[in-house]
């Protein structure tokens, strides 16, 4: 029996279709409706480029990193809080003209919304959508660069969902929020985007 396959690397390894061609001479008709195999091709194209913009996230990141003092080993809370702040401001700076869709284009959003959908779907899906309502943070700024508040929850992504979902570096996660979906700087504490009503 062959390994299982996640959507989102199928999706990313989803082979390129053919436009159909069309007749010069033929009547106005109504668009033709988008055929999954053509889905399937445009959500591959938008979950690259969903890693390139990830990886391009990152580079800042690990710029913004260098230039902070590093942090001492120390089990100290407020010294600990003192570096994610600095951390954080130094993410704000860096990205001060950032606006939400820099990361999740309405392409990225639209082929996230329809990797989501299989799995909350049926009884499985009421299961997870119940676990996602019972770990929802509250009063979390859907905002980028927004402050991820102290003690705010972390919500746990159900396995299915974050198994088909594109792999994120460890300085990133995925977090439901209410039935939006917000990328988390975790070790700067902020929201570097988010898709809106990613899931019904």
């Amino acid at each position: 029996m062959s390994p299982k396959v996640t959507l989102a690397a199928a999706l990313i390894g989803a082979i390129c279709v053919a436009p159909i061609a069309g007749s010069a001479q033929a009547p106005a008709e109504k668009p033709a409706a988008v055929k999954p195999a053509q889905k399937t091709n445009s959500d591959a194209l938008a979950l690259q480029d969903f890693k390139k913009r990830v990886d391009a996230y990152m580079a800042v990141h690990n710029r913004v990193v260098k230039a902070t003092p590093p942090l001492k080993t120390t089990d100290d809370p407020a010294a600990i809080a003192s570096a994610k702040e600095g951390l954080a401001l130094g993410l704000r700076d860096a990205r001060a003209a950032a606006q939400a869709g820099d990361i999740f284009t309405p392409e990225i959003r639209a082929a996230f919304r329809r990797i989501l959908v299989p799995e909350l779907q049926g009884e499985d899906g009421k299961d997870a959508k119940e676990i996602l309502k019972d770990d929802a943070p509250a009063a979390v700024p859907l905002k980028v660069n927004a402050k991820y508040p102290e003690g705010a929850t972390r919500p746990t992504v159900p396995a299915a969902i974050l198994t088909n979902l594109p792999q994120l570096p460890k300085e990133l996660e995925y977090r439901f929020i209410d039935k939006h979906l917000a990328l988390v700087d975790v070790q700067a504490g902020v929201v570097a985007d988010f898709i809106p009503n990613a899931i019904k």
